[in-house]
């Protein structure tokens, strides 16, 4: 099954079943996510994706130097962390949709370090940044951190609890 799949429509439309596919996939996912591409190819100038993550999912801290970014919740909650260059969390931004009190929408317009850990069992949201998707550009981990992905992911998780405070 994919993780990534591109809509072929002129005009798409994202219903719950589209939600539920991507859950599938995401189950099943060796990354534990899955990704609906509303725009058409890698060149595009605008990335749309409609992305679900399976909690466990290892988004390792990274940066886009002159690109944004910017989150909307859709279900689920998840944490952004923004890391300083020395690998402190100096932001810790608990995102959940709308209703829940939380941030359901989040924007990142600086190259600053940052990670995304999901919090609830699936989180599903609305992603925009600029293309185009260039494979192999993007930047080597941060000199900071641990190396494994287990140790990633664990280290992400307390920093996620854990907040604003030096790790």
């Amino acid at each position: 099954m994919p993780e990534v799949i591109y809509a072929e429509e002129d005009i798409v439309e994202v219903k719950p079943v589209w939600l539920d596919r991507l859950k599938r996939e995401a189950a099943v996912s060796p990354r534990k996510r899955a990704r609906l591409c509303l725009h058409r190819d890698e060149n595009d100038r605008v990335h749309e994706m409609v992305i679900v993550m399976i909690k466990g999912t290892l988004i390792a801290p990274h940066r886009h130097v002159n690109k944004s970014e910017s989150f909307h919740i859709i279900e689920g909650d998840l944490v952004v962390l923004i890391f300083d260059p020395s690998g402190r969390v100096v932001r810790h931004i608990a995102m959940g949709p709308p209703g829940s009190g939380k941030t359901f929408f989040y924007r990142l317009s600086t190259s600053d370090w940052h990670s995304v850990v999901p919090v609830s069992e699936t989180v599903a949201f609305h992603e925009t940044t600029a293309g185009p998707f260039v494979r192999g550009s993007a930047e080597p981990p941060p000199p900071w951190g641990p190396r494994s992905p287990e140790e990633w992911l664990a280290w992400l998780d307390q920093a996620a609890r854990a907040g604003s405070r030096k790790l």
